[in-house]
């Protein structure tokens, strides 16, 4: 009967709970060309926490990557019930508050789930960002942050101008923090402070990525 119960409250998360994310859009106070949502924003951090584990390792820097990547898709899980608060507003005495309820936050939606205390945990570990998994979640959070701006920018959004050049000045911050981490971000930094420079390669090189043909039928 337990297990059965498990299992009844693992599906009812999944179809009550974990979708939310798709419904929430980043960004919300500014004007957007293409939104992106929290359950997008998870798994591109995912993705970019792979790739990030991954190079950290060749260089000789042990990485648990199965928690790093379990902690990046639930870095921004309380948002199912909070919605996206925009990151200048969650500073000082409303971030304590703020983290407090989202403790209760994980707990209404996790507390169902077998694992719903490891999954409370693995989150509280990226808000006290004190391991090395959770100092790689903060970064990768931020180069998600300027991939996006990138995006909105080069479909025309000059919105997101003074984003990206904020995220840009502030991500070798992250990057100090994490062993070997901050050759690979001055390279992404580089390359963004080139994209805004107006670096005709890289616009040329980003408008073919997004084609899987071009007008010869040539890959």
């Amino acid at each position: 009967m337990e297990k059965n119960s498990k299992l009844k409250n693992l599906i009812k998360f999944i179809f009550e709970h974990h979708t939310r994310l798709s419904c929430i859009l980043r960004f919300n106070n500014t004007p957007r060309i293409a939104s992106e949502n929290v359950a997008e924003h998870s798994y591109y951090v995912a993705f970019l926490s792979m790739l990030m584990g991954d190079y950290l390792e060749s260089t000789g820097v042990k990485v648990d990557k199965l928690r790093l990547i379990q902690m990046a898709l639930l870095h921004d899980i309380e948002e199912a019930v909070s919605g996206d608060i925009l990151a200048p507003i969650k500073q000082g005495e409303f971030r304590e508050v703020l983290n407090k309820e989202n403790i209760k936050n994980i707990a209404l939606l996790t507390g169902g789930l077998g694992d719903g205390e490891k999954y409370s945990k693995l989150w509280r570990e990226v808000v006290d960002e004190e391991t090395l998994e959770a100092k790689i979640i903060k970064l990768v959070d931020r180069m998600s942050c300027i991939i996006y701006c990138i995006r909105e920018i080069h479909l025309g959004n000059k919105y997101f101008s003074a984003i990206l050049e904020c995220e840009a000045k502030n991500i070798l911050k992250y990057a100090s923090k994490i062993p070997n981490a901050t050759k690979f971000i001055a390279e992404a930094v580089n390359y963004t402070l080139s994209y805004i420079s107006g670096d005709e390669e890289i616009y040329d090189a980003i408008n073919k990525a997004v084609r899987i043909y071009d007008h010869a039928g040539e890959y």
